[in-house]
């Protein structure tokens, strides 16, 4: 743990906060892809002995990417004018964010910046897996529920109504089930303009809920604490918190400024607000322990392993660690759970299903009894 390289942690800190002050520059997103990629070749060629300036001009020359190009030439220009290259990242805050910054601010500043560069490329890298495995596994079960709901919808609007026709042609009394989706499917078909606009509606206020400050504060209780799901959130964020925690100290920055940076980089306001308790822990002398082992959703195993880490001086290595395994576990969950889904929505949409068809197929019964009476 670093907690006394403060001429690195200032440096770092300084560098972090002017990235929004100086973020005037906008332009085109630069593909996380690009980044990776370009971290990577940065890291090797700084650990080839190639100077900074030099490795910026290459990347320029390689880079096949227009908006990513532009402001590698402009980083480039302001390090041939004798700003640090944390410095030249920092005016480009939607490419280079706060934490990337610090990181590249405290590799310069400590003579660690390949090893900092391979961290970072390591972490973009893995968050990058991560969420294309995240895509990967939920596009099946968003695939399935959505031609499920198409089906149903179809078999309500189209193919219900000409039974119905049927039915009413033989004015035979009807089962309950039968007369409420007919009931549905006719105010439906004659009502859409009413209805369709109201659905809509009440999906984009569900949507503006969410991000409202109480919708969101909602939400996220319920992915650290509902169940099944909160089981893949916790493990996926603290792992990628750790792995962030690890890089910030074993790059030089004292663990107050890393903390901070790291409450910056996540999103679920319960962990920002763990942060601000470890924080205070910090400033006041008390350490990480007491937080980390109070807090509800962080595994008292981690804690424990952290609190240890702290006292023993090895918190940037204990909690990168700490950070590679609970990503694992937390992708790992995620296929448990995804597979669990699989079956509950084949089964959901297969028994509304079942529904519909018993209400065609039970009075197309009775008529057929009835036929031969």
């Amino acid at each position: 743990m670093v907690i006394g390289a403060n001429s690195v942690g200032k440096t770092a800190i300084k560098a972090a906060q002017a990235a929004p002050v100086r973020s005037s520059r906008r332009g085109p997103k630069v593909k996380r892809v690009e980044l990776v990629d370009m971290t990577s070749q940065m890291a090797i060629m700084t650990r080839a002995g190639v100077d900074i300036a030099s490795a910026l001009e290459s990347l320029v020359r390689q880079c096949t990417s227009p908006p990513l190009r532009s402001i590698l030439e402009e980083v480039h220009e302001s390090v041939l004018g004798g700003k640090s290259v944390s410095e030249a990242m920092a005016q480009y805050s939607h490419v280079f964010d706060e934490t990337y910054v610090a990181a590249v601010a405290a590799g310069e500043a400590s003579g660690r910046l390949p090893d900092v560069l391979g961290q970072l490329a390591d972490l973009l890298r893995n968050d990058m897996r991560l969420r294309n495995s995240v895509r990967t596994m939920l596009a099946y079960p968003i695939m399935l529920s959505a031609v499920s709901g198409i089906v149903l919808l179809a078999l309500i609007l189209f193919v219900l109504p000409k039974f119905a026709d049927i039915f009413a042609d033989f004015d035979a009394p009807l089962p309950v089930i039968t007369q409420f989706l007919i009931t549905v499917s006719s105010e439906l078909r004659t009502r859409l303009w009413l209805w369709g606009p109201l659905i809509l509606s009440c999906l984009a206020a569900a949507y503006a809920f969410k991000r409202s400050s109480s919708g969101s504060l909602m939400w996220d209780r319920f992915s650290l604490n509902g169940p099944i799901i909160s089981k893949v959130t916790r493990a996926l964020l603290i792992g990628r918190v750790c792995r962030l925690l690890g890089i910030m100290i074993d790059s030089g920055v004292p663990l107050l400024d890393s903390l901070r940076l790291a409450r910056s980089s996540v999103k679920n306001s319960l962990y920002k607000e763990l942060f601000v308790e470890l924080e205070e822990d910090v400033m006041n002398g008390r350490g990480l322990s007491k937080a980390l082992l109070a807090s509800e959703f962080i595994p008292g195993s981690a804690g424990e392993m952290v609190v240890t880490a702290e006292k023993t001086g090895t918190l940037g290595m204990v909690t990168a660690m700490i950070g590679l395994h609970y990503e694992q576990e937390g992708e790992a969950r995620l296929k448990e759970f995804v597979a669990f889904l699989e079956p509950v929505i084949t089964v959901v949409m297969g028994f509304l299903v079942a529904i519909i068809v018993m209400s065609v197929m039970l009075p197309l019964f009775d008529l057929s009894s009835a036929a031969k009476g």
